[in-house]
């Protein structure tokens, strides 16, 4: 498989566009839970900005450049589990499953948008040339493990099954919190398969991750205290 150079890789409006489709996922998951529409409408803008914000913040602090920043996941994830929690404490309305509809729609938003780093090739996966490699034009033409491909594979699958396990309605947040630690640690795995992680045995980035996801798993473990609304 081989990607071109191309002089516009649509990198930004397919990263937006993951978030929002996530966004809108997650707002019709609340509707279906019984949230209000307030709920709702102020959920979704929070979360959307703090996923974009503690994507930034994130990027600033790994890349030292406030320039020159992608999109985080590590970031984005944390901004979405601040946001999905931090707008439920408010709110006091359908506070469960509002969270875990938030948490369960991660790994679509987070496999939508590894396509824009497939196309753009500014990350890539050790050097591979077995079946369904990729090569790309700005990197003269070097072949690569599809690393961003099997990230949108395995996240989208995450997704489905989660949002499987939701629709059933029994113990949804049970079923964020298996969703969330299992995408932490697939990323974690993943990330063994990038040519940025050759030569280290755990990185930084894998650590945060770990830290994000049990952040959430504490964060939803006391949202369960909360009597249901």
């Amino acid at each position: 498989m081989y990607i071109p150079k191309l002089k516009y890789t649509f990198y930004t409006p397919i990263v937006l566009s993951s978030i929002v489709i996530g966004v809108a996922v997650s707002c019709l998951l609340m509707k279906k839970a019984g949230a209000k529409k307030e709920t709702i409408r102020y959920t979704a803008l929070f979360t959307f900005i703090s996923i974009l914000l503690f994507s930034y913040l994130m990027g600033i602090n790994l890349s030292g450049n406030i320039y020159q920043v992608g999109f985080v996941g590590a970031g984005g994830a944390l901004g979405l589990i601040v946001g999905a929690i931090g707008s439920a404490l408010i709110h006091r309305d359908h506070i469960r499953d509002s969270v875990a509809a938030w948490i369960i729609v991660a790994p679509l938003m987070y496999g939508l948008s590894k396509i824009s780093c497939h196309i753009a090739g500014c990350c890539n996966g050790i050097p591979y040339k077995g079946p369904f490699c990729v090569s790309y034009g700005v990197k003269n033409g070097k072949c690569f493990f599809p690393v961003q491909l099997l990230e949108v594979v395995v996240f989208l699958l995450i997704f489905v099954c989660g949002l499987t396990l939701y629709m059933k309605g029994k113990e949804r947040l049970r079923v964020a919190e298996i969703v969330l630690v299992i995408s932490a640690l697939s990323k974690v795995g993943i990330e063994f398969l990038r040519e940025s992680h050759m030569g280290k045995i755990v990185s930084g980035y894998q650590v945060i991750v770990l830290l994000i996801a049990c952040g959430g798993v504490i964060g939803m473990e006391r949202i369960r205290k909360i009597r249901k609304s």
